[in-house]
C-alpha cells in the first residue's frame, strides 16, 4: 500500500459541510488501493461489550469519484445521526487493510486506537452558519467582461479606427454605448455583465482611481449610468463593478496631500510609508519610499480606520444608490483579511444577496472561509482548459490531472460561487490562444460552459478578436470590421442549452469515460438524464464506443437534431459532440 500518496484534511475541500445534515467526505490515495470504508460514529455510541465500553462504529463503503493516471479519488455525503461526527477510513489491497485517521497510521484490528476516540478526525458540530453559500443567483450567470474606454461609443462615427493602445490613449467608449448593446448582449445569450473600473481616473484603464464617488467623466453620467443598471436590470442581466480598494491612484487628493505635507499630512496613515520625503528637491518620485502596486497606485492602509470607513462607505454607496448586484475587488489577495471580513459584513448584513467575487490565480482557501468571498477568479479551472484544448502543451492524461485537482480544489459548494473565464484584460485573447483555430476555440467555449459556477466571456471573443498580451488584449471592440471567423452563434446555443438545463450543463461532476493521446469522453449525469461530451483532437477519424447508450435516441445538442447511437461512434477530425440523453421521464 503507497501510504505517502494517501491525503486527506479535517475542515477543508475534502471534508465538508454540504447542507446542514450532511458532510461530503474525500480522500485520495494510489492506484493500488482496491477499496475504501468510512469509518464512523454509530447511533449508539458507547456499548457495553465483555470487556467493558467500547466504540460502536458504523463502515460505509466509499464511491470511487476520480481515477487518474496518478491517483483515486473516493467520495461519500454522509448524515452524521447527532450533527456531529468523529470518523477515519479503512483501505484495503489485496494483502493489506489499514485504518487511517488524524494520528496517521493503524490496524484496524487495534483495540485500543479503535476505542481512542480523539485521535480520529473529527468534525464538533454541524452549524447551519457555517455552510458555505454563495447567492443563488450567482451560478446561473454567463458574465460579460467590459472594459468601458474600448467597447463602444454611439456617438463615434469612426470607433476603433483608433489604433494606439497605452494607458494613456482614450477609445472613449461610454457607459451609455454599453447601454445600447444591452439587447446585442441578451440576445448573446449573457445575463451578467462584469464592467472594469468606471470611477474618476487618468488612464482608460481606470485602476488608478482618484474618486471612487465619481464616475470618470469620460464615461458619462451618474444619470446614464444609473439608466444602464436599471435597462440591464428589466432585461435580466446583472452588473458587477470593479472595485480597486488595495489600491488608489497617486492623483487622489489623498496622496497628494501627503505628496505636498509630508509627515504633516492628515493621510499619512492612509499609505505605507517608508520614509520621507516621497520626492527629491527636483521633485523626481521617489517610490522606493512607499509601498505601490505601480509608483502611480500607492497601496492603501485597509488597517486604518479611516480608509476602512472610506472603502466600506464606496461598497455600500453604488448598492444603495444605484442598485449593483456586486462587486468584483482587483488583486484581493494582497488585502488583509481582517478588512475584507469587516467589509463583507457590512455589505452582506445591508444587501445579503450581494456577491463578492476576488482576484485571485492560485489556491484561495484562505479566503472561501465564508467570512470573506463568496468567490473567485477561477483561472485554475480554465487553465487545463487552455493548456490541454487551446495550445496542446500537456497530455490528455495531463488534463485530466489538473482539471480534477482544479474540480476538487474546493468544495461543491464554493464552486457554485466562482467566476470561471478562459480570457480577460489580464490574459491571452481565447482565439489567439487557440492559434486562431476556429475548432479548438470553439471547444474551448463548450468545455467552459459545461463548468460549475458562473461562467464569463471577455468582449469581442464571440467575434474572434486577437491579442495576446496587455495592451494587444484590450483592443475597441471591432463592431464595423469584417471578421474571418466569428463564434456568435456557438455561444448563443450554448447559453441557450446551459439555461434549459442548469442542474446538467452546470453540475460540478464529471465521469471521465475515456482518456487517450487526443479523445476524451466526459459524461455528467442527474437522475433523469445524461451529458456526453466526445472529443477528437487528432487529424484522423475516431471511433469512439458508447455501448451504453447502443440504439438508444439521444440529442445531439451541437447539431441541434436527433440521433440513434451505434456502440460505436464516429468522430470526424479535430471535433466535438454533446450528447443528451433521457434516462428516465423527467
Amino acid at each position: 500500500m503507497n501510504k505517502q500518496a494517501i491525503y486527506h484534511k479535517a475542515n477543508s475541500s475534502y471534508a465538508y459541510m454540504k447542507d446542514v445534515q450532511t458532510m461530503c467526505l474525500t480522500i485520495r490515495t494510489a492506484r493500488d488501493i482496491e477499496c475504501v470504508y468510512l469509518l464512523t460514529d454509530h447511533p449508539d455510541g458507547w456499548v457495553k461489550g465483555s470487556e467493558g465500553y467500547y466504540w460502536k462504529k458504523e463502515k460505509t463503503k466509499m464511491q470511487l469519484l476520480f481515477q487518474t493516471t496518478l491517483y483515486d479519488y473516493w467520495q461519500i455525503e454522509h448524515r452524521p445521526y447527532n450533527h456531529q461526527m468523529r470518523y477515519g477510513f479503512i483501505l484495503e489491497t489485496h494483502e493489506e487493510r489499514a485504518l487511517y485517521i488524524e494520528r496517521g497510521w493503524f490496524s484496524p484490528d487495534d483495540v485500543f486506537i479503535g476505542n481512542d476516540i480523539n485521535s480520529y478526525f473529527a468534525f464538533p458540530y454541524l452549524h447551519e452558519s457555517e455552510v458555505f453559500q454563495a447567492p443563488k443567483w450567482v451560478k446561473e450567470i454567463v458574465w460579460y467582461q467590459v472594459m468601458p474606454d474600448r467597447f463602444y461609443n454611439p456617438e463615434n462615427i469612426s470607433w476603433g479606427s483608433k489604433e494606439q493602445l497605452g494607458q494613456y490613449d482614450f477609445h472613449n467608449g461610454t457607459l451609455e454605448g454599453i447601454r445600447k448593446k444591452l439587447p446585442y448582449l441578451k440576445n448573446l445569450g449573457i445575463s451578467g455583465i462584469y464592467l472594469t473600473p468606471i470611477f474618476q481616473s487618468p488612464t482608460a484603464h481606470r485602476y488608478d482611481t482618484e474618486n471612487y464617488f465619481e464616475i470618470d467623466p469620460r464615461l458619462g453620467s451618474k444619470e446614464i449610468f444609473k439608466s444602464l443598471v436599471d435597462d440591464a436590470h428589466t432585461l435580466g442581466i446583472r452588473i458587477l463593478l470593479d472595485g480597486v480598494f488595495n489600491h488608489i491612484g497617486d492623483q487622489s487628493v489623498y496622496f497628494q496631500d501627503v505628496l505636498k505635507n509630508g509627515e504633516q499630512s492628515a493621510y499619512k496613515d492612509w499609505f505605507y510609508i517608508e520614509q520621507f520625503p516621497l520626492e527629491s528637491a527636483e521633485g523626481i518620485r521617489l517610490d522606493t519610499h512607499y509601498r505601490h502596486f505601480t509608483p502611480n497606485m500607492p497601496k492603501l492602509n485597509t488597517l486604518n480606520k479611516e480608509v476602512q470607513k472610506y472603502l466600506i462607505d464606496v461598497a455600500l454607496y453604488w448598492v444603495e444608490t444605484f442598485g449593483i448586484d456586486g462587486w468584483r475587488l482587483d488583486v484581493v489577495n494582497e488585502i488583509d483579511h481582517a478588512f475584507l471580513r469587516l467589509l463583507r459584513s457590512r455589505l452582506k448584513s445591508a444587501y445579503p444577496d450581494c456577491y463578492i467575487v476576488g482576484e485571485i490565480w492560485h489556491n484561495a482557501d484562505s479566503w472561501l472561509l465564508g467570512d470573506q468571498l463568496d468567490g473567485v477568479m477561477n483561472y485554475p479551472l480554465g487553465k487545463p482548459i487552455l493548456e490541454w484544448a487551446a495550445a496542446g502543451r500537456i497530455s490528455t492524461a495531463d488534463f485530466q490531472e489538473q482539471f480534477v485537482q482544479a474540480l476538487l480544489q474546493y468544495s461543491e459548494n464554493i464552486q457554485q460561487g466562482m467566476l470561471t473565464l478562459l480570457d480577460s484584460h489580464d490574459a491571452p485573447r481565447l482565439y489567439e490562444y487557440t492559434g486562431f483555430d476556429r475548432n479548438k476555440t470553439e471547444l474551448c467555449l463548450t468545455m467552459l460552459f459545461l463548468l460549475p459556477g458562473s461562467i464569463c466571456l471577455y468582449y469581442g471573443t464571440e467575434m474572434g478578436m486577437s491579442g495576446y498580451e496587455d495592451p494587444e488584449n484590450r483592443k475597441p471592440m471591432q463592431w464595423t470590421k469584417s471578421q474571418a471567423v466569428d463564434f456568435k452563434e456557438h455561444i448563443q446555443l450554448l447559453s441557450r442549452l446551459r439555461r434549459s438545463d442548469q442542474e446538467l450543463l452546470a453540475r460540478n461532476r464529471f465521469t471521465f469515460l475515456e482518456v487517450q493521446n487526443d479523445v476524451l469522453v466526459l459524461k455528467k449525469e442527474t437522475e433523469t438524464h445524461a451529458l456526453y461530451l466526445l472529443i477528437n483532437k487528432s487529424s484522423e477519424q475516431k471511433w469512439i464506443e458508447l455501448s451504453e447508450l447502443k440504439d438508444k435516441k439521444v440529442e445531439n445538442l451541437l447539431a441541434q437534431h436527433s440521433v440513434i447511437v451505434d456502440s460505436l461512434v464516429p468522430l470526424k477530425p479535430e471535433s466535438h459532440v454533446l450528447y443528451k440523453f433521457e434516462k428516465i421521464s423527467s
